[in-house]
């Protein structure tokens, strides 16, 4: 069969240039149907995995295991953190002169307002717990920062580091009224006070009573409901539960009853 002469290709009508790409000769480098069959089924196909992965049967945690025990030398499992790059020091308010803030000028103007909060509530005599707590964190050279946990329910958190005890606080507070922080602040030196820590797991009776405290500090504060922190929406459930002291054992508190 004769092919068709140079002549008589260059008398054809051009080939409609619809944006895909294409040979020297005009050809389609892919069948258009096959273009057209992939731009339908790329959108259908992530839809479809993503109404997969939603649809997969996850436990919901409870509020306590959404708080878990940490270990010899942490409070609470924070998990991974990140903490502001600049990391100077500065000495706390009045009522905690000895304890040190460290981090950036915003996180330690917000911890400054946490920890006056806190002292004023441990002023009224009502939490002699954190009041000891206090004592122990200030004798271990204690310093209080700002850093963004990965376990993201955990309010507050506190660790040795580098022989000291490193309290630490959701960066949440320093977006919002740093004052907020002062029952979970009150919560974490209540913790402070078991004689068995640091070397041991907090006592499932010491976050209990941590626990309750933070409720009562919660009570006090003067925001909106729709404005209250989720580590007091937290304690009331963990107080609401038929057992607390069992959902704590299961979040990994020490049982030390």
């Amino acid at each position: 069969m004769s092919q068709p002469s140079d002549e008589s290709r260059s008398s054809l009508p051009p080939m409609e240039d619809d944006g895909l790409p294409t040979l020297p000769t005009g050809e389609p480098v892919l069948q258009r149907w096959f273009v057209i069959a992939m731009i339908v089924l790329v959108p259908i196909t992530l839809a479809v995995t993503a109404w997969a992965f939603l649809s997969i049967d996850r436990d919901e945690l409870t509020a306590a295991e959404r708080r878990p025990a940490g270990g010899p030398e942490v409070t609470v499992d924070r998990g991974a953190a990140q903490v502001a790059e600049t990391e100077e020091v500065e000495p706390g308010p009045d009522c905690a002169q000895a304890i040190r803030l460290v981090g950036d000028a915003g996180s330690r103007a917000a911890g400054r307002v946490a920890l006056e909060r806190t002292c004023a509530l441990i002023a009224t005599g009502d939490y002699p717990e954190a009041r000891e707590g206090l004592a122990e964190w200030v004798a271990a050279g204690g310093q209080l920062r700002i850093a963004t946990f990965e376990l993201s329910g955990v309010e507050s958190s506190a660790r040795v580091e580098d022989g000291r005890i490193l309290v630490e606080l959701n960066a949440k507070f320093q977006f919002e009224d740093a004052g907020q922080a002062a029952p979970a602040l009150l919560h974490q030196l209540v913790l402070l006070s078991d004689p068995a820590w640091p070397g041991e797991t907090v006592g499932v009776t010491t976050e209990l009573a941590a626990v309750q405290h933070q409720q009562d500090a919660c009570q006090q504060l003067d925001v909106p409901d729709d404005e209250v922190p989720r580590g007091c929406r937290d304690v009331e459930e963990i107080l609401r539960e038929p057992d607390p002291v069992q959902a704590l054992l299961d979040a990994g508190y020490r049982d030390d009853r």
